[in-house]
C-alpha cells in the first residue's frame, strides 16, 4: 500500500507541474472574460507521467489535480491500452480526436467517437484504449483531486509493474 501512495504521489506531483506549466503558457492567451485560449490537442505540451503507460501522456488545462479538480488534455496513441483501474475522482471525458473504447468491469465495451461525452463515476473500476488508427486526444475533467489506483480483471489491487504488463499485453488481446 505504501508503494501504491508513493506511485501515486509520483503521478500526481508529474501532472500538478505540467497543470502548472501549461497554465503558465495559457495564461499569455488569456481572451479575458470569455476564458482561456486552448491550444489545439496536436500542439498541446504533453507530458509522460510516471506510472501509466507511455503511451498516454496529458497536459494540464486548469487545477492542480494533485490537490483538487482539475481540467486536462489527454493522449493516447494508436493502439494504447490503460488497464483496469479507478480514480476517488469522477472522471468526465469529452472525446476531441479519434475513437476510444472504455470498459466498466464485467461490462460491456462502450465506444466513445469524436464528440462523445462519458461520465466513470468515483470508484468505478473502467479501463481505456484507442481504438482509432489516429491517435485519441480527449478532455478530462476530474470532480476532485486525481488519483488511479490500478486493479486485475476480478476487481484486487495490483501493483503499477504489474498494471504496466497488463496494458501491453492488452494491446494486443483487446
Amino acid at each position: 500500500m505504501r508503494r501504491l501512495l508513493a506511485v501515486s504521489a509520483l503521478i500526481l506531483g508529474a501532472i500538478a507541474t505540467s497543470a502548472s506549466a501549461d497554465q503558465d503558457h495559457m495564461a499569455e492567451h488569456a481572451t479575458g472574460a470569455m476564458g482561456l485560449e486552448i491550444p489545439m490537442p496536436q500542439k498541446a505540451d504533453f507530458k509522460t507521467i510516471p506510472g501509466v503507460p507511455a503511451c498516454t501522456t496529458i497536459a494540464g488545462l486548469r487545477g492542480d489535480p494533485s490537490k483538487e479538480a482539475a481540467t486536462l488534455m489527454v493522449r493516447m496513441t494508436s493502439g494504447c491500452v490503460v488497464p483496469y483501474h479507478w480514480h476517488h475522482a469522477t472522471e468526465e471525458v469529452v472525446m476531441l480526436r479519434g475513437t476510444a473504447v472504455t470498459q466498466m468491469l464485467g461490462g460491456k465495451p462502450y465506444e466513445l467517437k469524436t464528440g462523445s461525452y462519458s461520465q466513470l463515476p468515483s470508484e468505478h473500476v473502467h479501463r481505456m484504449r484507442c481504438a482509432s488508427k489516429e491517435d485519441c486526444y480527449n478532455f478530462v475533467v476530474a470532480d476532485r483531486a486525481f488519483d488511479i489506483m490500478f486493479v486485475d480483471d476480478k476487481g484486487k489491487q495490483i501493483s503499477t509493474e504489474e498494471a504496466l504488463a497488463a496494458a501491453a499485453k492488452a494491446r494486443k488481446d483487446w
